[in-house]
């Protein structure tokens, strides 16, 4: 597999906007330079081609979803998607103990009394309508229609610790079912025993349960007929 690990800026360098726009410039860059990464070849059989996939843990999911909303935004209205300059399109979005509600988790930090050191707040803009214009589950079911004309809807698997003690795994549920009830059926919901925060990306890069489901999906998405 070809892999881009791409960084954003954190704040106050930037703000969840500026995050999205860095990973959206990487998409881009991706997509002009190398082509061939981001479609499937029609050389390749079914079984070669995993897809394309964009993958996030904590504020990366976060950005990776909201990215993705942003996206059917935008793609919905326009006429040519062909061009590489709009980005990858992508298969299958991964999220890793993501936060998908500002505003929930802002009340989970706030009975936490860290609500004013977290740099939650201000990068996401003070505000309950700012919480929710950045705020990925709230963002997709605002939409009005079901499915984009121009864009498809990538699967989208949210993968969380049932000992998450920093983003509880009822973030993941709760968004897969705002999704779900908007007509997002393509969403899946996957909790790990004994699995903390940061346990999920740690599994991802030295092994571990969360490594082993994930490429157990992305080998479900290489049988597929993308």
């Amino acid at each position: 597999m070809a892999v881009a690990i791409v960084g954003y800026r954190t704040y106050p360098d930037g703000n969840i906007q500026s995050q999205v726009n860095d990973l959206e410039a990487a998409s881009k860059e991706i997509a002009l330079n190398n082509p061939t990464l981001c479609s499937k070849p029609l050389a390749l059989a079914k079984n070669e081609w995993t897809g394309t996939i964009l993958l996030g843990h904590s504020s990366g999911a976060h950005i990776a979803i909201l990215k993705l909303a942003q996206q059917i935004e935008r793609w919905s209205k326009i006429k040519d998607v062909n061009s590489k300059e709009l980005g990858i399109n992508f298969d299958q979005v991964i999220g890793l103990s993501g936060v998908y509600s500002i505003n929930e988790h802002f009340d989970l930090e706030s009975g936490r009394g860290v609500e004013e050191i977290s740099p939650m707040k201000p990068g996401c803009g003070y505000t309950m309508d700012s919480f929710d214009l950045h705020s990925p589950a709230v963002r997709l079911a605002a939409m009005s229609t079901k499915r984009s004309k121009y864009l498809k809807l990538p699967d989208m698997l949210l993968i969380h610790g049932v000992n998450d003690d920093v983003v509880p795994f009822s973030s993941a549920k709760r968004a897969a079912n705002i999704l779900q009830n908007w007509g997002y059926d393509n969403v899946e919901t996957h909790y790990l025993k004994s699995t903390g925060h940061q346990d999920t990306i740690m599994h991802l890069m030295f092994g571990g349960v969360a490594r082993d489901f994930i490429f157990s999906k992305i080998l479900q998405l290489k049988a597929r007929d993308i």
